[in-house]
């Protein structure tokens, strides 16, 4: 029964990798489901990505459109439904309440104090954004999350109640132990105001980028290149975004945290902080453990790196105060 489950599905992949097309032909010959896999073109290189009205945005564009066409039709063929394309503008206009909302509340954390962190209250926007994107319960929970930040923008309400330094993470949350994660820097006044993990992980939904509802399959093409791009560049080419924001969300230091379970994110996160300790006075913090696996997560020795960290922050704050 479940064999004949999955053969009535489509499973659709969307990456440029090939190791997602090998995965997809491995899948298809042990359930005989049909596999679609969306070729995204990614950004070629640091700082050329292209934009809507650019003739390589437009190559790209009509590539995708090609494929959403063919998967559209292979959909109808697997199910004998008929594409609808009012239901697919009500459920493009949800995802535009969604990247909209999403988008706003990450800028509200430019206030003084900070109205989320974004290590774990962002998380759980971040599970939403995913889980219920394209729903009328997505749309609503980012419209009324909008007023909350908001609200406490106006009325100074932070998430700690002594703030003292406003953090970016770099990387996969450690899981494994969340929540003593999380207070070895908030015991010490640290409250992370954006996280990378924001970025790749919601599929680049951050950029607020909305469908044109009259034109949806081309719209959907755009946005899919925006978006994929945009998380594929947050892993890649994070360091000019990280230098872009230490000022407008006021950042005192940043926090890289390499995982074993996954190396895509983790692997060139050392070379991306020494770039950025080469362009900015800022001070870092390299932590390695996981996001799952506990054996390679010694709270202990993290704890210690961590309190040195602080340590050398408020000497910071300190000889800065001292001199000016």
């Amino acid at each position: 029964m479940q064999r004949a489950r999955r053969r009535r599905g489509v499973g659709v992949l969307t990456n440029a990798c090939n190791t997602y097309i090998k995965w997809a032909e491995i899948w298809e010959r042990m359930y005989h489901v049909p596999i679609f896999t969306i070729d995204i073109p990614a950004t070629r290189a640091a700082g050329t990505q292209s934009w809507p009205g650019d003739p390589d945005f437009e190559r790209d564009r009509r590539y995708v459109v090609e494929q959403l066409t063919e998967l559209i039709t292979l959909c109808e063929q697997m199910t004998g439904k008929k594409f609808d394309i009012d239901k697919f503008c009500e459920v493009l206009g949800y995802a535009n309440d969604m990247s909209r909302g999403w988008k706003q509340a990450l800028e509200f954390n430019q206030s003084s104090p900070a109205v989320f962190n974004a290590l774990t209250d962002g998380t759980i926007y971040l599970g939403v954004a995913n889980g219920f994107r394209g729903t009328a319960a997505g749309s609503a929970f980012f419209k009324e999350l909008v007023e909350e930040m908001a609200y406490k923008s106006e009325h100074g309400i932070g998430m700690v109640d002594d703030e003292k330094f406003c953090l970016v993470f770099v990387g996969v949350p450690c899981y494994s132990i969340f929540r003593r994660f999380n207070e070895f820097f908030s015991n010490w006044g640290g409250v992370f105001v954006h996280s990378t993990y924001l970025w790749f992980a919601a599929g680049g939904t951050n950029l607020g980028f909305e469908y044109d509802l009259r034109n949806p399959i081309d719209s959907l093409a755009a946005g899919v290149l925006i978006s994929v791009r945009d998380a594929m560049d947050s892993m890649f080419h994070q360091d000019q975004a990280i230098l872009s924001m230490t000022q407008p969300f006021h950042i005192d230091g940043v926090v890289y945290h390499p995982i074993k379970s996954c190396r895509t994110v983790s692997t060139g996160l050392a070379d991306g902080r020494r770039y950025l300790m080469s362009k900015k006075d800022i001070p870092t913090l390299f932590i390695e453990s996981d996001m799952m696996d506990q054996r390679v997560v010694f709270g202990a020795q993290m704890k210690n790196r961590i309190d040195a960290f602080f340590e050398g922050l408020i000497s910071r704050k300190q000889m800065a105060a001292a001199m000016g």
